[in-house]
């Protein structure tokens, strides 16, 4: 491990030590899994060339997916793509209720360029035409979000309007997905002249057009310099843990990014419960009336499935934490090494079933118990 500084190797334990991911961490101690790597390699390559693909991993609690998919969001924004990543969840971002899971992918969107996407909109609103295939009030606002007040309709005194000097805030905040009522969105359209804009609803119902939404952003965020849209959904398996109702909504929302083909590459993170559960569908049942039968439609979906990690490996990620903290602590753990193995042996067969996160955050623990009475 090459030698990264006191505070940013101090920073990543201390996160560590809560349960969070950090990005030294994540460099430093994921594991990358060889036929992940491969796939996803391969899959940014085709995503370039605007024949996307998608990537599943699988794998049980514990053997370090979401530390895989912060690792392979980090490689994909080092080489020039867009990425966002979230943690589903049935309660919180139901993925059946794509307006949730829109709004979590527009507030985490990375842009390789450090910048915020409106930002860079405005900087690139030479791409106009890539807004065709969007839905209407997303393609009015990206218009609005470029255009300039007219001075002659700013100016009159009208009940219950925005300020213009707001516009841009609220014209942000209904891009990412949040409310803003018709009637001060076209309010907003008229004083800044965007044209079209009653030629449609400006409404957005449903899942599809969402997802439709974050298709053509992949587009656009290619046209404007870079090289796609990387998503990478954790806890995927929580798809499956809902009513029969929203299953179905979900799995044909998965079924359109998994058989889609542009600048969006979807990874998603799941155990083998979801697939369990895909099979076991009563698919045939008339009550049901199922549209498709997904376990049928999706053999030959791209699934890595991750092994279990031997001893070497961890082993191996141990070392790389041990050089971790003692670089953060700046203590000389040299002398203290064969100890420090041995407990940290006995731990990792205790905790041989606990997630990877809260086995690192018992290693780190421990560290702190032989380090202090070192020192002490």
């Amino acid at each position: 491990m090459y030698k990264i500084g006191t505070f940013p190797a101090r920073r990543a334990i201390e996160r560590l030590r809560a349960g969070l991911s950090d990005p030294i961490a994540i460099d430093h101690l994921t594991m990358e899994e060889a036929p992940v790597i491969q796939s996803f390699s391969k899959g940014l390559k085709v995503l370039e060339k605007g024949q996307s693909g998608h990537l599943c991993i699988c794998g049980s609690y514990g053997q370090g997916k979401s530390h895989n998919l912060n690792y392979l969001r980090r490689q994909a924004l080092s080489q020039g793509y867009a990425t966002s990543l979230l943690q589903l969840d049935i309660r919180e971002i139901p993925f059946h209720q794509f307006s949730v899971v829109y709004r979590s992918l527009m507030k985490n969107l990375s842009l390789s360029t450090g910048e915020s996407f409106a930002v860079s909109w405005k900087n690139c609103s030479l791409y106009q035409e890539q807004l065709d295939d969007m839905p209407h009030r997303f393609r009015m606002i990206l218009k609005a979000m470029i255009s300039k007040n007219s001075l002659s309709l700013r100016k009159k005194k009208v009940k219950d309007r925005l300020k213009p000097k707001d516009f841009d805030h609220w014209l942000e905040k209904a891009l990412m997905g949040h409310d803003l009522s018709i009637a001060h969105l076209k309010q907003i359209l008229k004083i800044r002249e965007v044209r079209g804009y009653r030629e449609e609803p400006l409404t957005v119902r449903g899942n599809i057009l969402y997802v439709q939404m974050i298709q053509s952003l992949g587009k656009l965020l290619h046209a404007m310099g870079h090289k796609g849209l990387v998503l990478f959904f954790d806890e995927a398996e929580s798809i499956a843990q809902g009513r029969f109702n929203s299953r179905i909504k979900s799995y044909e929302i998965l079924s359109r990014f998994f058989q889609h083909s542009g600048f969006v590459y979807p990874v998603f993170a799941f155990t083998e419960a979801f697939f369990d559960k895909v099979r076991c569908e009563d698919y045939g049942n008339e009550v049901s009336q199922c549209p498709q039968n997904y376990a049928e439609i999706w053999k030959n979906l791209q699934i890595i499935r991750l092994q279990d990690s031997s001893p070497t490996r961890w082993e191996a990620l141990q070392d790389r934490l041990v050089n971790l903290y003692a670089e953060a602590y700046q203590i000389d753990i040299a002398a203290k090494l064969p100890e420090i193995k041995q407990h940290i042996k006995d731990l990792l067969e205790k905790l041989k079933m606990q997630e990877t996160r809260f086995k690192i955050k018992a290693l780190i623990h421990q560290l702190d118990i032989i380090c202090i009475r070192t020192t002490s």
